[in-house]
């Protein structure tokens, strides 16, 4: 026996871990499993909201155990992606947790990060951007029912306090393409899963009943808006994946067959605001991609292959299933009483310049517009129910936004930042801060994007 191909026994498992790594094949096979692996998964959240439960609770379990254990940010990252991504998944499903499970599991997951860390120390901008929405508490707390107070402020602030944690956790973090690319991969997981649900309740319902409004069977029996943003943001890291030149042909073709797919589901949830935020993100993001020499017939051609595919097949299918009422939809450019509701938040600081009516308190000036809903628009609710206080708060917003992009030191970095911090700004304009998922993508856009990746930790994606 040639001596050279004897292994110890006590090695041989870690000689076929390097085996397959050196066949190339990690990213591509676990990220394929991984995705696979959330489609029975989310079959069998729809029918046991225990499963569903467990798995919100075990996810916030391992959660909490990275952050308080593992000193590597990168894992702790990766957690939050995914919860990001879950989030609607588990409200969906019936999970049975609170409303806003989603991001207290994260602001919770990241303070234990950030102490364990030491690095306490975070960027004075976003504390105060938090620090001028509490004055306009003073008022409701003497005027409100108390357990109606704190519903509202849990509703409309813990977007906020989970956007100040997530920023405060990546400001300055470093991380390599190919951990970026991991992250990516952690929330378009469970994003699958609620494909998942929505395609599986459309192939199902024995009729469906399309017309110029939103639509629950195709959306999987839930908000359409909350179902079509996540597809969205999936589609969008889907394609910033898909143009990356660090990403192998393997993946890449996985995860341009998931952006059709998340297109064509948030598509049919018939709210259009998912899948004109992941647009507008990417139309930005492209606007350096096709700056860079290397990138840009790529680009060029994804983007001509993109349309022809969607124009001449997925369209013409779609539209012969919903019987012409998709293109009807998006064809249609009313606001769907948006317009009503900023109007309403226009007057309502019009009356409470100063401090606003308080967290929540907007909705009785909407219902004098007759629309009985709660804000859609994250800036006019600032405006309507913090006031000036509110105003100055949206300014710190647009200064972190202008400097994390100044910080990102080449094109593929200010791509990535410029589309986190789109999305992020697209949601909040349409759908106010409903999930973790902005918070997280704003703060996302804080982190410092590694030129090149040299290191074991940051090996080309494959």
């Amino acid at each position: 026996m040639n001596p050279t191909l004897q292994i110890p026994a006590r090695s041989r498992g870690f000689f076929v871990l390097d085996q397959i790594r050196a066949w190339h094949l990690s990213v591509p096979l676990v990220a394929f499993f991984f995705f696979t692996a959330h489609i029975p998964l989310a079959l069998l959240m729809t029918k046991s909201p225990l499963a569903s439960t467990v798995h919100a609770l075990a996810t916030l379990l391992v959660g909490l155990w990275i952050a308080g254990t593992n000193a590597r940010p990168e894992r702790v990252a990766y957690i939050v992606a995914y919860i990001a991504g879950a989030e609607t998944l588990w409200r969906m499903t019936r999970a049975m947790v609170f409303w806003e499970f989603g991001k207290y599991a994260l602001i919770a997951i990241l303070l234990i990060a950030i102490v364990r860390s030491g690095r306490l120390k975070g960027p004075l901008s976003v504390f105060l951007y938090f620090l001028l929405l509490l004055p306009s508490l003073v008022l409701p707390m003497s005027m409100v029912d108390s357990a109606e107070f704190r519903n509202q402020v849990s509703f409309n602030l813990s977007g906020p306090l989970a956007l100040v944690i997530s920023t405060w956790f990546f400001s300055d973090r470093e991380f390599s393409r190919a951990q970026i690319h991991r992250l990516f991969i952690a929330l378009i997981g469970p994003s699958i899963g609620v494909a998942t649900i929505a395609l599986f309740d459309t192939l199902s319902a024995q009729t469906i009943y399309f017309s110029n409004n939103s639509n629950f069977i195709t959306s999987g029996g839930f908000g359409p808006n909350q179902v079509s943003s996540v597809l969205g943001l999936a589609a969008l890291l889907a394609f910033l994946l898909t143009y990356d030149p660090k990403v192998t042909r393997g993946l890449r073709l996985m995860v341009f067959t998931l952006l059709l797919i998340f297109a064509v589901q948030s598509a049919m949830t018939f709210s259009r605001g998912g899948l004109y935020t992941a647009g507008g993100a990417a139309i930005v993001a492209t606007f350096y991609l096709i700056r860079l020499p290397r990138t840009r017939l790529k680009v060029i051609g994804g983007i001509l292959l993109l349309v022809l595919v969607t124009n001449f097949i997925l369209l013409p299918q779609l539209d012969a299933f919903t019987g012409g009422a998709l293109t009807k939809r998006f064809g249609n450019t009313k606001l769907t009483g948006r317009d009503k509701i900023v109007r309403a938040d226009l007057q309502a600081w019009s009356d409470n310049l100063l401090f606003g009516v308080g967290p929540g308190q907007a909705k009785s000036y909407r219902q004098d517009y007759r629309v009985d809903t709660s804000a859609h628009t994250e800036f006019s609710r600032m405006l309507a129910e913090h006031g000036v206080f509110g105003l100055a708060a949206i300014f710190m917003l647009l200064l972190m936004a202008l400097r994390h992009l100044r910080r990102a030191h080449d094109g593929p970095s200010k791509a990535f930042t410029a589309a986190m911090i789109s999305w992020s700004f697209f949601y909040m304009l349409t759908a106010a801060m409903r999930l973790a998922a902005p918070a997280f993508i704003f703060g996302l856009a804080a982190a410092n994007i590694l030129p090149d990746d040299n290191s074991d930790n940051t090996k080309q994606t494959k």
